[in-house]
């Protein structure tokens, strides 16, 4: 268990809330900590680790000796000392690092139960084997497990709902005539309204033409709804997404690699040659099932909503081979960025590169969508 010393970090986290890379369960525990729902169902079983940051984190160099095994990322969890004075600082560990059932003991002040602490040390590895927090993708994982926590815990992120309101209101606006029998000058501003209200509370009374133009109803309604934000975040987050990868793949194909033999100058070329095919076949695939949930979402704009019901209430099987290629991929390209953040022709040294390449090649031939398309192409 360490002391925090980055203080900053965290009064950063907390200006940010909660991100694809953070978990801010803190944020979570201010905003719901005495609702019934947050009371009945947490995430974990220790009350102290139910209010910690838990954050994807790029290890530095002086911190690979924690590990058994060399890693480029890892899952850091930081227990606040002052959940609402986040400049205070903390203690934090790492998810799999050495003695880590035992780091996380002492950060938290102890369990009651030896179960306690095993449930909480696998949620936290399964969450560390997961490529981002992004709150559909981490629901549907959670929920393969059995493990179904408050709701509070899935919210998109603030930050997100501000950067997706105009996408999510021009997505919506095919709708407003439908649902709402309007049209006109003021037919914009009720589809910012619908927006802000669908990504933030979708059991608002305001939503229910909205809810009868989709014939579902009770729990059935909520999980549609969710689902549906899902696909939403997840074609911003493709919007987003694009240029940075056309940035990426030319500077990430021209690596330089310094001390390196002939054989390994080959082997990492062809390292590369490969993240970058399964990362377009990925795409690929993510591409494919937007396109599907486009044509659902145009029926529903042409007053015929079965399709995209359906659509809806099969959409969150299609949450972790969606989150698990969006994830892998914007996290791939973000720590190419924030290892090479400038302009200028990457540069590694040989050990470095075959230490950070083989990571990402692992972690890309993980990807469910990627492997079905070689599958495909094999056939």
């Amino acid at each position: 268990m360490r002391q925090k010393s980055g203080r900053r970090d965290l009064s950063l986290i907390r200006s940010s809330g909660s991100t694809a890379r953070v978990l801010n369960l803190a944020l979570v525990h201010e905003r719901y900590g005495q609702t019934e729902d947050y009371l009945n169902k947490p995430l974990f079983r220790n009350p102290r680790l139910n209010r910690a940051l838990i954050l994807k984190h790029a290890v530095r160099p002086h911190e690979r000796d924690l590990f058994a095994r060399p890693v480029t990322t890892a899952t850091k969890v930081i227990l606040p000392f002052a959940a609402q004075e986040l400049e205070l600082g903390g203690v934090s560990f790492m998810v799999g690092e050495i003695r880590f059932e035992r780091l996380l003991m002492d950060a938290v002040g102890g369990y009651t139960s030896e179960a306690d602490l095993t449930s909480d040390a696998e949620l936290l590895r399964v969450m560390a084997a997961l490529p981002s927090f992004d709150p559909f993708l981490l629901r549907e994982r959670l929920r393969h497990l059995g493990v179904d926590p408050a709701r509070a815990y899935f919210e998109i992120a603030e930050a997100d709902v501000v950067r997706t309101r105009a996408f999510v209101g021009r997505e919506i606006a095919q709708l407003v005539s439908v649902a709402f029998a309007m049209g006109g000058a003021d037919a914009g501003g009720l589809s910012q309204r619908l927006a802000d209200k669908l990504m933030t509370d979708e059991t608002a009374k305001s939503l229910d033409p909205l809810r009868e133009t989709l014939r579902l109803s009770g729990e059935e309604y909520i999980e549609g709804v969710f689902a549906w934000k899902g696909f939403l975040y997840y074609k911003w987050l493709m919007d987003e997404i694009r240029p940075k990868l056309a940035e990426f793949k030319p500077r990430f194909a021209g690596l330089r690699i310094t001390g390196a033999t002939a054989d390994e100058r080959r082997d990492l070329a062809e390292v590369r040659r490969g993240i970058l095919n399964k990362m377009g076949l990925a795409l690929q695939r993510v591409d494919e099932t937007l396109l599907e949930y486009g044509a659902a979402f145009a029926a529903l704009a042409g007053g015929q909503p079965s399709a995209f019901r359906e659509f809806l209430l099969k959409a969150p099987s299609l949450f972790i081979p969606i989150g698990e290629a969006v994830g892998v991929i914007r996290h791939v390209e973000s720590f190419w960025r924030f290892r090479f953040p400038d302009a200028v022709m990457p540069l590694m040294d040989a050990d470095e590169a075959i230490e950070v390449l083989h990571d990402f090649e692992s972690t890309m031939a993980g990807i469910e969508f990627a492997q079905d398309n070689e599958h495909k192409l094999a056939s």
